[in-house]
């Protein structure tokens, strides 16, 4: 999930835009035309690394295709955002990971997982004596607590024979990851890339492993959006926009015009436009192309999916924590997935 070591000194914002337009690509029409405009409340992670809500929403040429208020809610953690999506704070969660997103289904929360946005940038970090992976025995580890870093840095250290002699301590913001391995008070920290960055620059940290090395070594974790059943069974034209514009935020965001739009969704959280560049362009987005195979390969069902076996080894390394009580079964699992909105947004070529 995308953090930030700025979680911490920027204010909460809340961002409303009023959209004027119709939605490029958009097929389905659920609100009438007398109807109030809808809030499209999202619950966010605020930093310097610029999702794709943020990017709709920092820009009018995006927004203005989705016919809602657009208002951002800062979350903390993907489970606190899940929480406050069921209690109905918001309708759209973004940026969240594979544990929050199979507990929730292990909960029955009423949601869609809609797209898949993009993969971790965590990096494991250490300090300078420890030399190779085994120096790690007997050494404590930081990440956020309940959150993809966990399930991604424990199945690393089972790869590695580290399992039953490293302490992974959970701690609740990447930020406090970053502060205790400054203060010496854990060996290395799984954090994501803003806090990496810092670590690496100002803590004399060396990178170990990411993300996508482990993800290649069967511990994917994948950041998605997700939509309440309520909100999309009222708004499917909503949703269907602003998948759409996700669809074309990520992709702008690593072309030519990326600075442009990065720049300017920046001041909604208030990060320097340079440092946002920066960040967000390290973000593995889901290509365009490579959208649909997540959910099911050709031919194939959401079943045989990547995202539903993907979470399928997520619910087991819940159970393992005592987190859930059973693993969802693949029908749980793919009764929280929607593929039709990516469907339609590559039928309509969101992505130019």
């Amino acid at each position: 999930m995308r953090k930030s070591l700025l979680a911490n000194t920027i204010p909460a914002l809340s961002v409303a835009l009023l959209a004027t337009a119709c939605g490029g690509g958009a097929s389905a029409t659920n609100s009438s035309s007398s109807e109030a405009v809808p809030t499209a409340g999202v619950g966010y992670f605020q930093s310097a690394t610029i999702g794709p809500e943020v990017l709709i929403a920092g820009n009018p040429d995006l927004s203005s295709q989705v016919k809602a208020k657009i208002k951002l809610t800062p979350i903390d953690s993907g489970v606190a955002g899940l929480a406050e999506l069921r209690g109905g704070a918001f309708p759209f969660v973004s940026g969240v990971g594979n544990p929050p997103i199979v507990g929730a289904i292990a909960n029955d929360t009423k949601f869609k997982v809609i797209y898949a946005e993009y993969f971790d940038a965590a990096q494991l970090i250490v300090g300078p004596k420890i030399k190779t992976n085994q120096d790690l025995a007997g050494k404590t580890i930081g990440d956020l607590q309940g959150s993809s870093e966990d399930f991604e840095i424990r199945g690393w250290l089972s790869k590695q024979g580290l399992t039953d002699s490293v302490k992974v301590v959970g701690f609740p913001s990447e930020a406090a990851v970053a502060a205790a391995f400054k203060a010496h008070r854990i060996d290395a920290g799984y954090v994501e890339i803003a806090q990496a960055i810092d670590l690496k620059a100002h803590a004399s940290g060396r990178q170990v492993v990411t993300a996508e090395e482990i993800a290649k070594l069967g511990f994917p974790s994948l950041n998605v959006l997700a939509v309440t059943d309520d909100f999309a069974s009222k708004h499917r034209d909503v949703v269907q926009q602003f998948v759409c514009q996700t669809m074309h935020a990520q992709t702008l965001s690593t072309g030519a015009s990326a600075d442009t739009y990065i720049g300017a969704a920046s001041k909604l959280v208030g990060a320097p436009a340079d440092q946002a560049v920066a960040a967000t362009k390290i973000i593995p987005f889901v290509p365009a192309a490579e959208e649909l195979s997540w959910f099911k390969s050709p031919g194939g069902t959401l079943a045989d999916g990547q995202i539903a076996k993907s979470y399928a080894l997520t619910g087991k390394f819940l159970l393992d924590q005592g987190r859930v009580k059973a693993v969802p079964t693949i029908d749980q699992i793919t009764s929280h997935l929607d593929s039709s909105y990516v469907e339609q947004a590559i039928k309509d070529n969101c992505a130019a």
